[in-house]
């Protein structure tokens, strides 16, 4: 396996993979020789590279794992020098646009899209660990991919302990901009809204920290998923934006009913979504 983007995601994805024994060489490949060298010392890669063409050229599984916006990109670097029959897969947030720069690559390869729902707050290779997806959903976008491509992925996700869902690349994007990139937005805009208030840790309890704890995710990545699923994520923005509304009207008017009502159903919400 190659993996483009050897950090958290794909150090986690190889360590996993490894430790199952689905796995045999790993490549890494990353910009920095910091990084190339804290992925041998983990043992997510047995070599690396920063070229992701000279990474792929023996690969029969080539997972992306860069920042969304990166994998177009690395889609044009690594097509010239893709194997008959490998299988191209990526960790991207956003399915339609990742989907669409597949058709860039070679029509002997087949691309399969997938987001592993999983994920910390910490980043880079050194986090990376081989339980990270166990018991985690791996969302699978298959596009054109052949069924045989499709299942040779499924058996390895399979394999580390995840649980594989296929859906369409507009239902994920519809889906994920509400249970995954608004809940982002939020907690970010939420951080950025109490100012001063970040400092005052007499009166932080576990609440706050737990409701903004994924505000501290990179900035740059956060920005290229939420920039690449704009649509969808405007779309969730104005449904919470209107629940808001709800929530204010009652303040406002001192409905107690209604208040209680809102704050019943949101607990009933939170309680089908079980434990994490």
């Amino acid at each position: 396996m190659a993996v483009v983007g050897i950090g958290l995601i794909g150090g986690s994805f190889a360590l996993a993979g490894r430790q199952a024994g689905v796995l045999g060489e790993v490549v890494g490949v990353a910009r920095s020789e910091r990084t190339m060298l804290e992925a041998l010392h983990v043992g997510a890669a047995d070599r690396t590279t920063a070229d992701p063409a000279e990474a792929v050229r023996d690969a029969d599984l080539i997972f992306i794992a860069t920042p969304v916006a990166a994998i177009p990109d690395v889609f044009a670097r690594i097509a010239p020098a893709l194997p008959d029959g490998c299988v191209v897969t990526d960790a991207g947030s956003t399915k339609r646009a990742i989907l669409d720069a597949a058709a860039a690559l070679p029509a002997h390869v087949d691309f399969v899209g997938g987001h592993p729902m999983a994920g910390s707050e910490r980043a880079g290779v050194m986090a990376a660990r081989a339980n990270l997806f166990r018991g985690r959903t791996w969302l699978l976008t298959p596009g054109d991919a052949s069924g045989d491509a499709v299942e040779r992925l499924r058996a390895t996700i399979d394999a580390i302990g995840a649980r594989v869902v296929v859906v369409g690349a507009d239902d994920h994007d519809r889906i994920v901009a509400r249970t995954s990139h608004l809940p982002h937005l939020v907690a970010a805009a939420l951080a950025g809204a109490l100012g001063e208030c970040c400092s005052e840790d007499d009166f932080i309890g576990n609440g706050l920290r737990d409701t903004t704890r994924i505000a501290v995710g990179s900035a740059e990545v956060w920005r290229e998923i939420l920039l690449t699923n704009a649509d969808d994520v405007l779309a969730a923005l104005a449904e919470f934006t209107a629940e808001v509304e709800r929530y204010r009207d009652a303040l406002v008017s001192g409905d107690a009913v209604a208040l209680t009502a809102l704050l019943e159903a949101a607990r009933a919400c939170r309680e089908r979504m079980g434990e994490t």
